[in-house]
């Protein structure tokens, strides 16, 4: 029997469909359960038909680490979507929200930065995603130096909100957070510090003692 022929649209559907059902799968039952035969049987389409959409489960997995993405990368929209207000705060409204999908996606969060995965550059559309999201900080931070809110280096100063962040999350998602402050309790004072250590000091006006002493 000849196989059906699909328009664009519909194998993109039943591609999105295997991505889904073995996101679902990978969430309820772990990595060790994913299989591109189980997957096909969970979402009821021919054992098959997963290598058909993808070259190996690999492949599959780079899809679910892009959906993931996805939502990662959305987490830190709302804080920059006008581009207007202070920029200091859009900057941690964005970080928060990155840590909130963190702790409350864990699974997700480790499939996406995975130290099991293989180099990315395997994969550039996953790579694009990634970066995509690390450039969304970036483009913020640059903000607040455009605005002489903050002093350095855009690319710097955004690896080390990088690293803050992925280093409370990754404990996080370990359940490591055991010398006595959890996430909820540390985040927003540790990215308060670190945004504080690299804000400039703003201009005030002269006190009238000030400016008495400067006229004598």
């Amino acid at each position: 029997m000849a196989r059906p022929v699909y328009s664009a649209d519909e194998t993109e559907n039943i591609k999105q469909t295997l991505i889904q059902g073995a996101l679902s799968l990978y969430l309820e039952e772990g990595p060790e359960s994913l299989s591109l035969r189980q997957i096909a049987k969970r979402v009821g389409l021919s054992h098959t038909v997963g290598y058909r959409y993808f070259e190996n489960k690999e492949a599959l997995l780079a899809e679910m680490r892009r959906a993931c993405i996805l939502e990662f990368k959305a987490a830190a929209i709302p804080a920059q979507d006008s581009g207007e207000g202070d920029p200091i705060e859009r900057l941690r409204a964005a970080l928060m929200g990155l840590l909130e999908f963190g702790s409350s996606q864990p699974a997700k969060y480790r499939l996406i930065f995975s130290d099991s995965q293989p180099d990315l550059a395997e994969y550039p559309s996953l790579l694009a995603q990634r970066w995509e999201v690390f450039a969304s900080c970036v483009n913020l931070v640059q903000a607040a130096i455009d605005q002489k809110r903050l002093q350095g280096d855009a690319l710097m100063f955004s690896h080390g909100l990088w690293s803050l962040l992925h280093g409370m999350l990754s404990l996080h998602a370990a359940n490591q957070l055991i010398h006595g402050l959890s996430l909820q309790e540390m985040a927003g004072p540790l990215i308060d510090t670190f945004l504080r250590a690299g804000c400039l000091p703003q201009p005030h006006e002269h006190s009238p003692r000030k400016q008495s002493a400067a006229a004598d």
